[in-house]
């Protein structure tokens, strides 16, 4: 049997040096430099489901890291240290304001398969 592996870590190390924007997992801090990118989970079975969120002081600044974040992602998701690792993108991206900071933000959820799901 293979075990779980919290994919995060993997994909956020490999966006790392790719992107000159932050990168986080799960939660962005509370005091955040703008643009900034989250990766987290949002479920799946026998795949991830991530959610790649952008924020940033402007709209179109959020749309555009995470179209950058998005294709990065899809491109290059072999190259982490996960197992058969392929991604696709489940929705386009879409852009919203934050209900906390009123902050533009822009999102979108990848099917990220690997064997560790």
């Amino acid at each position: 049997m293979i075990e779980y592996i919290d994919p995060i870590p993997p994909i956020r190390k490999m966006l790392v040096p790719m992107m000159a924007e932050k990168i986080y997992g799960n939660t962005f801090p509370t005091n955040v430099a703008l643009p900034a990118v989250l990766i987290r989970a949002v479920g799946g079975t026998n795949y991830t489901r991530l959610q790649l969120l952008v924020r940033a002081n402007d709209d179109i600044t959020a749309m555009q890291t995470l179209i950058k974040a998005m294709n990065l992602v899809i491109q290059n998701a072999a190259s982490t240290s996960l197992r058969g690792a392929w991604a696709e993108k489940e929705t386009n991206p879409i852009s919203a304001t934050d209900e906390d900071t009123g902050k533009p933000e822009s999102w979108c959820y990848i099917r990220f398969e690997h064997l560790e799901a």
